[in-house]
């Protein structure tokens, strides 16, 4: 559908506030369920087990949502997918077995990753091809603020009224993304691709293989730091509040390195890149000593701005250099990666911490940073596509 760029923009407006509001409820409670699974009688394992079938389901669900992007109506699967999310949320609160909570929150996943594909999406298809970059810092803006308000704004609600309350709180955040999506998005655009009917239609992965690779690292340790980290503070004493507001800080740094992306963007790959491993390295190794809130704050402070430098920095790199035709099985790929990724950390991360103590753990992924730049040194720059 052919849009103007004063009507591209304003959806781009509205599209911003619903990812603002769905992220708000569910990476609320993404963030606390390993405190209100703690709370339940959870060990490392258990969280490890909890953040792995997550994210098995996330990882599944990304690629098969981005292959119905390219083929389907992407405002409708949107709204459909974002409704569904609303009623998972409002009924976690109902789960009272750890086991049950545990394959409850394969559907979170499942919803978190039909989210965050279409989504991305739809920013990176309703925006002009000059304004890519602006529009990919302003969706990542957009969530992760919902990431910084949400943990400590819902560690407060859950110690003053219970996780049930917080939980259907949460739900009416991502209903009130429907509603607004349903009255200002729908009615004025619809986004179908034209092209790609084919299911193996995966040129667009030449010269993007290494983006995807150097996502593995990181995003192992944004599984641990999601499934684990929130339980581990549990465990050791910190009260709901705390954690939410060391999370809450944590995302606030992160979004503060979006807001600058343009910054990193420009300074290229490898220098970004190399920026973030130091940070990361720097941080697990501080938080693997860590035994004060001041020291766990600062750990997670360099972690927060090296995770708000690397999500911006790929993702434009890879939206820059895919055909639109594509997109929604690229962006796809690119949140299965990260679903992958955080597969694998909270299981073997989980059985680490249980065996050898979290403080080997922590240490183990500092030296897992590092190889982030060894792949990008050797990362193409890669041809950038032109579109209207």
């Amino acid at each position: 559908m052919s849009l103007t760029m004063e009507r591209r923009a304003n959806l781009l407006r509205v599209l911003y506030l619903t990812i603002f509001l769905t992220s708000t409820g569910l990476g609320t409670a993404t963030f606390l369920l390993p405190v209100y699974a703690s709370g339940l009688g959870a060990d490392y394992i258990d969280l490890g087990w909890m953040g792995a079938v997550r994210n098995l389901v996330y990882t599944i669900g990304t690629l098969t949502v981005g292959y119905l992007l390219d083929r389907f109506e992407r405002v409708r699967i949107y709204l459909i997918f974002m409704m569904f999310s609303a009623i998972v949320v409002a009924l976690l609160g109902a789960v009272s077995s750890l086991i049950y909570l545990i394959l409850w929150n394969g559907l979170v996943g499942l919803f978190s990753a039909s989210f965050w594909v279409t989504a991305s999406t739809l920013t990176a298809d309703i925006s002009p091809s000059e304004q890519m970059t602006k529009s990919i810092s302003l969706y990542n803006l957009s969530w992760i603020l919902g990431f910084t308000v949400g943990p400590y704004l819902g560690g407060l609600i859950s110690d003053a009224f219970g996780f049930q309350a917080l939980f259907v709180i949460l739900s009416g955040f991502i209903i009130s993304s429907v509603i607004l999506s349903r009255i200002r998005i729908r009615p004025f655009v619809q986004l179908r691709s034209s092209k790609n009917k084919s299911i193996f239609h995966l040129n667009f992965l030449r010269g993007l293989f290494l983006a995807y690779l150097i996502l593995i690292p990181f995003t192992v340790l944004l599984g641990i730091y999601m499934a684990i980290i929130p339980g581990y503070m549990k465990i050791i004493g910190y009260s709901s509040t705390l954690i939410g507001l060391l999370l809450t800080m944590t995302n606030g740094f992160r979004s503060l390195a979006f807001y600058n992306s343009k910054l990193f963007v420009s300074q290229g790959v490898r220098r970004s890149v190399t920026l973030a491993a130091i940070l990361f390295f720097s941080g697990m190794m501080i938080f693997s000593v860590a035994r004060t809130v001041l020291e766990f704050a600062l750990s997670l402070i360099l972690y927060g701005i090296a995770a708000g430098i690397m999500t911006p920095l790929i993702l434009d790199y890879i939206a820059e250099r895919c055909e639109k035709s594509a997109l929604g099985t690229a962006m796809g790929l690119h949140e299965g990666v990260y679903g992958l990724g955080m597969l694998v950390g909270p299981i073997i991360g989980g059985a680490i911490a249980e065996s050898y103590g979290p403080a080997r753990l922590y240490q183990l992924l500092a030296i897992i940073s590092l190889t982030m730049p060894l792949i990008a040194w050797i990362l193409d720059n890669g041809k950038r596509i032109k579109r209207s």
